[in-house]
């Protein structure tokens, strides 16, 4: 009988990722520069409120992050300091985006707002695991965990382009790898995660 394999996380899903493509745009793998754009715009679009606003709050932002998720980090930072060449790809959107909704009667904000959620969890998704115990006395970081993984991959030797525009779920896993090699945290397995799913009643 072959023997089952525990692994959880594949690695392979991280190097050939998901291809999402909404409202006509085809966006990126979802990365770090992303996430940081989005979070220092104040888009409220990856928060789990954007349905309580009014609806044309909600097109614009869910229109700015798909903007910035089509393009690499360093291509959002010029065109945000062009305010010329940003209103000519909004406008480029625009009409892109009323071909769309014409080819496609059932067209619903709403529907391409949860894509957009399935496209940032599918990156977003962060292998389960628990820190080891250290003899260590350590006092909690006041740095955020943005800075402290992108400071773990400089010194993995990545320049700072790859950092920013690597995706995020290839940024978790090789996170957790190398963490779990320094023997700081322990990646769940099959096993593991089957066990808690019984223990919440979903298997």
């Amino acid at each position: 009988m072959a023997k089952q394999d525990p692994t959880a996380y594949h690695f392979g899903t991280a190097l050939i990722p998901a291809n999402y493509t909404i409202c006509g745009v085809k966006l990126l793998p979802f990365s770090l520069g992303h996430y940081i754009l989005l979070q220092q715009t104040y888009n409220p679009i990856v928060s789990n409120d954007v349905q309580e606003m009014p609806l044309a709050d909600t097109l614009y932002w869910f229109f700015q992050a798909i903007l910035i998720c089509a393009l690499p980090y360093e291509d959002n930072i010029a065109i945000m300091n062009d305010d010329k060449r940003w209103s000519e790809l909004c406008e480029q959107f625009t009409v892109n985006l009323k071909k769309n909704m014409d080819a496609d009667p059932s067209w619903n904000i709403y529907n391409k707002l949860k894509l957009f959620k399935d496209y940032i969890n599918f990156y977003m998704d962060i292998p389960i695991y628990t820190e080891e115990k250290s003899s260590k006395k350590e006092q909690p970081s006041g740095t955020d965990w943005l800075q402290n993984i992108y400071l773990t991959f400089k010194k993995l030797g990545y320049k700072e382009s790859e950092i920013i525009n690597m995706n995020f779920r290839k940024l978790f896993y090789e996170w957790c790898s190398y963490a779990e090699a320094e023997g700081a945290i322990k990646v769940w397995n099959k096993m593991d995660l089957q066990s808690l799913a019984r223990a919440k009643g979903l298997l």
